[in-house]
């Protein structure tokens, strides 16, 4: 950390300790950090461009809060469902309300269970 601050001094950005936050993502014990004699906070979860991240791993607390987003998008378009054709409905669901629902995906490890819960609602 002492060289990242240093670097980015050297470019005219300022790391500020107080924002800093330190997560482990294995099971040691919790380390301490210093900058200017300053300890950054460890977290063991964080939010990290709309997706949740613990330090566990597990993402289910992702995957439902992606889903709950999905449903509340699907319902607010009600009146589309009961007036348009199966195939606009589709291409609707596939550009709009699916990348909704894996937004940050790429940092899911999936287990069995994830899996299937995704596999429920594929068509």
């Amino acid at each position: 950390m002492q060289n990242v601050k240093k670097f980015s001094q050297n470019k005219n950005l300022l790391l500020n300790a107080k924002k800093t936050k330190v997560m482990d993502s294995d099971k040691s014990p919790a380390s301490s950090i210093l900058i200017d004699n300053e300890a950054l906070e460890n977290v063991t979860h964080f939010n990290y461009l709309g997706a949740n991240i613990e330090a566990d791993g597990k993402i289910t607390p992702d995957i439902r809060k992606r889903l709950a987003i999905e449903t509340s998008k699907l319902k607010s378009m009600m009146n589309i469902w009961k007036s348009q054709s199966t195939p606009l409905k589709m291409r609707i669901l596939k550009s709009c309300i699916f990348p909704v629902a894996t937004y940050g995906c790429e940092t899911w490890t999936l287990t069995k269970k994830d899996v299937e819960k995704i596999d429920a609602f594929e068509m």
